[in-house]
């Protein structure tokens, strides 16, 4: 539970501004060298926080997650180009996207305030990582859309990736509690995915300009961090859904694009789904590859039910979205909640 005590005399503000300093140069760091010089000038910003704070109310399980950004839909890099020509199943189309995210996301046990390991309990554990992503629209009909997509992921999890740093001034910041088991920790490891999916859209147009569609999606994602099959499916009923295909999610999740195509006239939907994932490695939870650390039995089988609510105006989106996570591991005593916030903007 959480105890808090908003005395704002008592806390060290220095050190959360040196915090997040140090967080957001490692981040620009791992950024710089993945975009060119000559990256785009237009394109999308989007920032997306994670939460459980907006869920469940409490600290435990996957309690926080942020991700940064800047997708564009000029002419790819070639590097990109190249692993989608060589990947077989992958298809092409006239209109594509492609983009650069940094991000962190941590996870922590249940009782956060006990200084010994929890053997049966979630391992403390964080991920620092760099995407790189492109997705195309290769069918398109007007009411129907095909869309697949790629993500390369690159980061590391364990003590470098600042997890604990990050939530214990955060807490200090708010007047939280302040987690005491980050020294069991999951150790230092570079983690390496890939994720493809595939979605397919169907739209039904109703009265007035009032629209709904139903989405059904796939996807497999292989590596040393995560390795599953994901399927599921979307409704959303709104205006001018035809502008996206829905904000986008922190791996794993729902399939979103951090773009859509702006407009002056002010549009809205609701959605909600339903994502089934087939799970074969999750390093949260089965814990280092090469190395002895804490971990858990995790289930195989989990399902994610994500809701929520979007807004265009313009060049902005904005989104809010709750996600209800079933249980991941033996033992696990409650269903994992979290909420999320998307801002997406297009700048030219």
């Amino acid at each position: 539970m959480h105890c808090y005590n908003l005395s704002f005399g008592t806390l060290n503000l220095l050190s959360v501004v040196m915090a997040m300093i140090r967080i957001t140069l490692i981040l620009l760091a791992c950024y710089s060298v993945t975009v060119s010089a000559d990256a785009p000038d237009t394109g999308f910003w989007s920032f997306q926080i994670e939460n459980d704070v907006f869920g469940s109310g409490d600290d435990r399980f996957y309690t926080n997650g942020f991700e940064i950004t800047f997708a564009s839909i000029e002419t790819p890099p070639s590097f990109l180009k190249e692993i989608t020509n060589r990947v077989p199943f992958y298809r092409k189309g006239k209109v594509g996207v492609y983009g650069y995210s940094i991000g962190q996301k941590m996870f922590t046990p249940e009782d956060t305030q006990q200084r010994e390991l929890i053997e049966d309990e979630r391992p403390y554990a964080g991920w620092l990582f760099l995407d790189a992503g492109i997705a195309h629209v290769f069918e398109d009909s007007g009411d129907r859309q095909s869309i697949n997509g790629l993500l390369l992921t690159f980061g590391v999890v364990g003590p470098r990736s600042m997890a604990e740093e990050t939530q214990k001034e955060f807490h200090r910041f708010i007047g939280a509690e302040i987690p005491q088991g980050w020294d069991n920790q999951l150790h230092d490891e570079l983690g390496l995915n890939i994720t493809y999916f595939r979605k397919w859209k169907r739209l039904f147009p109703l009265k007035g300009s009032r629209q709904f569609e139903i989405s059904h999606h796939g996807g497999v994602s292989l590596g040393n961090v995560f390795t599953y099959a994901s399927a599921g499916v979307v409704a959303r009923w709104g205006t001018h859904l035809e502008n996206d295909i829905g904000p986008p999610n922190i791996n794993p999740g729902f399939p979103g694009i951090p773009a859509f195509r702006p407009d002056p006239a002010p549009s809205w939907y609701f959605f909600a789904g339903i994502e089934g994932r087939l799970v074969g490695r999750n390093i949260f939870l089965d814990g280092n590859t090469f190395r002895d650390s804490h971990s858990v039995d995790k289930e195989n089988l989990v399902g994610d039910l994500q809701f929520g609510f979007a807004f265009h105006i313009g060049d902005v989106r904005i989104a809010f979205s709750n996600v209800i996570r079933s249980k991941e591991f033996e033992g696990q005593q409650e269903r994992a909640r979290f909420g999320a916030i998307n801002l997406t903007f297009y700048t030219n």
